[in-house]
């Protein structure tokens, strides 16, 4: 199933997608692949998360939360503020409605790429760690949270959200509600 969703993916990212995010989803995809390689995952189900979690990431704002409105997603006071936020859930809805996805992880995911999720399975996992650490990322530390990845996932994931939660601090951006709540189950997971 998800080898044909794959083929029609490709076609769309074409289509979709700004020349230059393109190298950033190729890069998750590749990413994907390694991690799936090093944990046994499967390849082709990764590589439908890597190829759609920023499908609809150039769409404008206003055009993202028409969408986001007409599939039934919530509208909270963030994502009206800042609608690019969307992407993600739209991505993940379109999944289901198009091609019939019905794997929760797989549509966790995607529409939680961005801020991560507390009840993240290992694809989920394995997507946020690809989305923050592709070999086109270039920030501190990032080489260190890459060998983290193929050492140990569960540890790459904690520190990749420790870090998506300093980096907003210092920027004075958003810490997304569930980035919070990913920190805090992590938190509680490590007292236990």
């Amino acid at each position: 199933m998800y080898k044909e969703i794959n083929q029609f993916l490709e076609r769309a990212v074409e289509l979709l997608v700004l020349e230059e995010r393109k190298p950033h989803i190729y890069g998750v995809v590749e990413f994907c692949e390694k991690l799936a390689r090093r944990y046994g995952l499967d390849n082709e189900k990764l590589k439908t998360m890597a190829l759609s979690h920023d499908l609809f990431r150039d769409v404008e704002g206003e055009k993202l939360k028409k969408i986001a409105s007409l599939y039934g997603i919530e509208l909270n006071e963030i994502v009206l503020k800042k609608p690019i936020l969307l992407h993600g859930f739209v991505a993940s809805e379109y999944l289901k409605r198009r091609f019939g996805v019905n794997d929760y992880d797989v549509l966790l995911g995607v529409g939680y790429h961005t801020s991560g999720h507390p009840e993240f399975g290992v694809y989920g996992k394995a997507l946020a760690l690809a989305d923050s650490l592709e070999f086109t990322r270039i920030y501190d530390g990032v080489n260190k949270f890459r060998e983290l990845a193929f050492y140990d996932m569960e540890l790459a994931y904690r520190e990749v959200i420790r870090n998506k939660i300093i980096y907003a601090v210092n920027f004075n951006l958003y810490v997304l509600p569930y980035t919070v709540e990913t920190w805090n189950k992590i938190v509680e997971e490590g007292k236990k």
